[in-house]
């Protein structure tokens, strides 16, 4: 036992943190594909993919043209990503339906944001986490704006689709 304050050592903190992150990204991908099959059970075609790395981008930071959430997705799930954008968009709706299902634990954001093609019942689902704390600009900019983007690129940067979203609610509920 210690004298002033914790008796839990910081590592251990650290260690639950990442575990408890680790369990709630895992819950995230099994709920994005369990969503993903319920929509492909109602005739919709979907494309479910879970980013290797989400990052809140607000307008004044070096990319500031690509205000929002980034996404990048693996290599190999870019021409799904690609042929899955280019029907939606070929059909002339482009996406202009989406949800957005969010949770957050261990400091950390977790989301499904599910974008809807409805000429060409076609969803695209992306499963995202990022660091709440580097949040804080993005949101901010959002509410001012009153919309946001979501971003898709590839490791090497090379932008496959976004997405533009007239309510930015359903990304920051708080």
């Amino acid at each position: 036992m210690t004298e002033f304050g914790d008796s839990e050592d910081p590592s251990d903190r650290i260690a639950a943190s990442s575990e408890e992150a680790k369990s709630a990204w895992q819950a995230t991908i099994e709920d994005m594909n369990g969503m993903a099959d319920e929509l492909a059970e109602q005739g919709w075609t979907t494309t479910a993919i879970a980013a290797e790395d989400t990052a809140p981008n607000p307008p004044d930071s070096e990319d500031a043209e690509r205000f929002g959430f980034i996404h990048v997705i693996p290599d190999n799930r870019a021409t799904e990503f690609t042929a899955a954008f280019d029907r939606g968009h070929g059909a002339g709706g482009g996406f202009q339906e989406y949800e957005v299902y969010r949770s957050e634990a261990a400091d950390r954001a977790f989301q499904v944001t599910v974008m809807y093609d409805e000429p060409s019942a076609n969803v695209i689902l992306l499963a995202g986490n990022y660091d709440l704390r580097k949040a804080d600009a993005l949101a901010t900019a959002a509410r001012k704006r009153g919309e946001i983007y979501t971003h898709v690129q590839t490791l090497d940067q090379t932008v496959l689709g976004s997405f533009k979203h007239e309510s930015w609610e359903h990304f920051f509920p708080e």
